[in-house]
């Protein structure tokens, strides 16, 4: 099972904690504190909206940035506490997207993001306020002094498409902390304090995205963690062999579990956890057993079954020696 502790990631510190109330200079000193340890100052951008005029867009603030080839650059903002919307800045090359500080996927308030600029040129800078309501904040430009590990020279841990992957998650400093999680792949459910399961939709990659709260709800860290989301290779079960077809009921039940037959060359390491036995083909009814073998209570609905009926074996789970689970393809058997 895999554990993150949030602080064995790389630690992002964000516009948080007590907030200053004033919209000066006071908050470009604090936003400056919030860029990093790695970052070098080099400009700031004020921006102050008292909200949109009725029948008119949202309100824009525009900065025109010359960036330099072969650098890596660090966009941070900060809101003052006073501000009813979030600050979002976005960097542009002419009409191009090239970064932000808010996910729109995902809808998250990221605050920050680093660009490795491979092409001199005249950016530009856009802020603005989410929804356009009325704010104050600053974005800060910053040079990286370190070079930034690009996703792609990492050693990434695995993940599985279509598999509940289990994770623990928690801040090691304080192990009753409030953290919310999201990621850019599928999804991601709490089943208790620290640990969760994600569910990647998709081979690739997987972004996942932790921010600590503070007690009033603001953000304390902000950290993110790339997975390889990889194909996890499908067993097949069957009972004496039999994947559909008749059999003999008394064959049923003293074969005793479901059995798994796995494809030349894929890792024996799975094993079923949990299955149900019904005469409907549908994904509620039925009996459930929490592990291969058949329950005494499918035992003896099978006893009670007249010749001819038909039977799903279906729901199987199936969990590999590194805990992601997953579910196999369902049997139909006919008994004589």
């Amino acid at each position: 099972m895999k554990h993150i502790g949030l602080l064995c990631l790389i630690a992002i510190c964000l516009c948080c904690g007590r907030m200053s109330a004033q919209c000066d200079n006071t908050l470009v000193d604090k936003a400056v504190s919030q860029s990093g340890a790695n970052a070098e100052y080099l400009r700031e951008f004020k921006v102050k909206f008292d909200g949109p005029e009725p029948g008119k867009a949202i309100p824009t603030a525009k900065y025109p940035l010359l960036l330099s080839k072969n650098t890596t650059y660090r966009f941070n903002v900060c809101n003052a506490e006073e501000s009813e919307g979030k600050v979002i800045l976005q960097l542009y090359l002419k009409d191009k997207l090239i970064g932000s500080t808010f996910d729109t996927q995902t809808a998250t308030d990221l605050q920050r993001f680093d660009f490795a600029c491979n092409k001199a040129a005249t950016y530009q800078v856009v802020m603005s306020f989410d929804q356009g309501k009325p704010g104050c904040a600053v974005g800060i430009l910053s040079m990286l002094t370190q070079n930034v590990k690009e996703p792609e020279d990492e050693e990434l841990d695995i993940l599985y498409a279509l598999a509940d992957n289990p994770l623990i998650i928690y801040d090691d400093e304080d192990e009753f902390a409030e953290i919310d999680v999201t990621i850019d792949n599928g999804t991601i459910t709490k089943a208790d304090r620290i640990n969760y399961i994600v569910r990647p939709q998709k081979t690739g990659t997987a972004l996942l995205t932790m921010r600590v709260l503070n007690t009033n709800g603001t953000l304390r860290e902000f950290k993110q963690k790339r997975f390889a989301v990889l194909t996890l290779d499908k067993p097949y079960a069957t009972v004496s062999g039999m994947e559909r077809g008749r059999i003999n009921r008394w064959e049923l039940i003293q074969s005793g579990r479901l059995e798994l037959w796995f494809s030349p060359g894929m890792k024996c390491n799975y094993q079923v956890t949990s299955f149900t036995l019904s005469d409907k083909d549908d994904l509620i009814s039925g009996i459930s057993s929490t592990s291969a073998r058949f329950s005494k209570q499918q035992k003896d609905w099978i006893k009670d079954l007249s010749p001819n009926s038909r039977i799903y074996i279906k729901n199987i789970q199936v969990r590999t020696a590194e805990h992601a689970v997953m579910d196999i393809d369902p049997l139909e058997l006919e008994i004589e």
